[in-house]
């Protein structure tokens, strides 16, 4: 009688591991997206001073390379080093909402 190295365990971790690969994959050459807000700085008492869209472009931009590192092995996470690269923003009361969307660049 042969005895296997392999135990159900492994094989099924093995398959799952090998099965979500090319799904993370497609999602990532088709690309990313996120989302960042920044509140209107008049809305403070006292009002504050601040470029209310540069901020949410950062937060935005953040909040991509986190999902990028989380859902894409193998990609850079770098704003700069992504492809067809596009932001959004967009006024609605009380700040600012901002959404990127880009093709993270592979290693």
């Amino acid at each position: 009688m042969s005895r296997s190295i392999l135990t159900p365990a492994m094989i099924a971790l093995l398959t799952a591991c090998c099965a979500a690969g090319p799904l993370q994959a497609a999602g990532c050459k088709t690309g990313v997206s996120a989302l960042g807000s920044a509140a209107n700085p008049m809305n403070y008492d006292p009002p504050k001073r601040y470029n209310m869209e540069a901020l949410a472009k950062t937060r935005a931009i953040a909040a991509w390379r986190a999902e990028v590192r989380k859902s894409c092995p193998g990609h850079l996470s770098y704003w700069w080093a992504a492809s067809k690269r596009s932001v959004i923003c967009e006024g609605h009361a009380g700040g600012l909402s901002c959404e990127v969307t880009a093709v993270p660049a592979r290693f």
